[in-house]
């Protein structure tokens, strides 16, 4: 009923070997390229164990599967790299509830519908639908191939929704809380240079409807709706090992978008930086961290597209304080270690499918320390205007489906807070 395998196991030998042969079993729904163009290493080329389980966890991030094992069988004075996967389930719905500012009154809550791995080519089908706080409704669909001769990417989104104003000074300026109505459609074409070099190019339209008269100064337009034509560019570089909750490799996103373009009363901009660096300093201790930053510039920039702290970014004791300006500087350090390194748990239930009833676990303990700031163009960066938290935390994994994470952190003020989100911190 129940299987634990040690994924140490993998990384012990030294042995290289020149492979001759490429097998790959398990795979009912999914095309072969969608494994093979993953891997780092082809017929003909030396592998040792250290590549292999590299590999594996490389296959395992395109979270579609449940499990993931490669063996170098030497056969007949061959030697053949078998891959066995299974399969997640496909196509499922998944309910989500989001308490903001610890209160029900503010909470969002609905279900999103997600078939994965359609067509067995790891496309993705996702409809959203969040009502309560924060209502929207959203349909995406993403291709990471879909021009195979090129290696070509395509990502669609397209939503409806009314959004809660997130910016403290609109409030204000308003006398009372208010939605703004925003229609968006999102295109992204992308080519990948190699396995860890990835450009993407952006276009888009938005239009964003002010509700009262009190709020259009503020606009990009200087009326009550900002129509505009969004395009620019993002670079990946990412040379993880499990994407999902990594212990090593780099990770580097830059990221550039104009907003306005061909519009005589629109033209703002944004550009975003992350980077990411994990390592293993001592028998399975991974010190990991994190720089992210924010600028947005032009000739007039909305309120509704500042940066900000308080939402998806924020400090660890800080979680519900609200900080806006042109500028955000966030950064991160953890030390991770894993209580429960791996556990491939798998249990038949009656009328169920496996594929349902299988997943990969992990638990790890956490300790961690951030700090961020938001300051406006022209402003100086000054370190007493910086929020910081520090604590400890454990991180629960259920892969390729979820994780979820219990923290208590203290801000610079001593003051602590309990934590429950889900994902991982990064």
């Amino acid at each position: 009923m129940f299987a634990q395998n040690n994924n140490k196991q993998l990384e012990q030998s030294e042995i290289s070997l020149v492979v001759d042969k490429i097998i790959i079993s398990g795979n009912e729904r999914t095309e072969e390229f969608v494994i093979l163009r993953e891997l780092t290493f082809s017929v003909g080329d030396t592998v040792n164990s250290k590549i292999l389980f590299f590999n594996r966890e490389r296959i395992f991030s395109l979270g579609i599967f449940t499990k993931v094992k490669l063996e170098l069988n030497r056969e007949n004075g061959k030697n053949t790299v078998v891959i066995h996967i299974e399969e997640s389930w496909h196509i499922f719905p998944v309910p989500f509830l989001d308490i903001r500012e610890k209160t029900l009154e503010r909470t969002s809550y609905g279900i999103s519908l997600k078939y994965k791995n359609f067509r067995g080519r790891n496309e993705t089908i996702r409809a959203t639908v969040s009502l309560g706080y924060d209502p929207f409704y959203s349909l995406q669909y993403e291709n990471p191939l879909i021009i195979s001769s090129a290696d070509i990417s395509f990502y669609f989104t397209g939503s409806f929704g009314t959004p809660i104003n997130k910016s403290p000074t609109l409030e204000e300026v308003n006398g009372s809380e208010f939605d703004f109505k925003n229609i968006s459609i999102s295109t992204m074409w992308g080519k990948r240079l190699n396995k860890a070099n990835n450009i993407f190019f952006v276009l888009g339209y938005s239009s964003i409807i002010a509700p009262t008269d009190a709020i259009n100064p503020y606009m990009a337009s200087g009326t009550a709706t900002d129509d505009a034509v969004s395009t620019g560019f993002i670079y990946i570089f990412d040379s993880r090992n499990l994407r999902q909750y990594a212990n090593r490799g780099l990770f580097f996103q830059l990221d550039y978008l104009n907003m306005g373009i061909g519009s005589s009363r629109i033209n703002y901009n944004s550009v975003n930086l992350d980077i990411r660096n994990y390592r293993e300093i001592y028998k399975s201790l991974i010190i990991k961290g994190r720089i992210s930053a924010r600028h947005t510039f032009g000739k007039k920039i909305p309120y509704y597209y500042y940066s900000r702290l308080g939402y998806g970014y924020y400090t660890r004791g800080n979680r519900y304080l609200i900080r806006e300006g042109n500028n955000r500087l966030l950064g991160s350090v953890e030390l991770s270690y894993p209580i429960l390194p791996e556990w491939n748990f798998a249990i038949d239930l009656p009328l169920l499918p496996l594929s349902l009833t299988r997943t990969r676990i992990a638990v790890h303990l956490n300790m961690f320390a951030d700090a961020a700031t938001v300051f406006n163009n022209g402003n100086r960066v000054l370190l007493n205007n910086f929020n910081s938290g520090y604590g400890l935390g454990l991180t629960f994994l259920f892969l390729p489906y979820s994780a979820f994470r219990i923290e208590y952190a203290f801000n610079e003020m001593g003051k602590g807070e309990l934590l429950i989100e889900t994902g991982i911190s990064f």
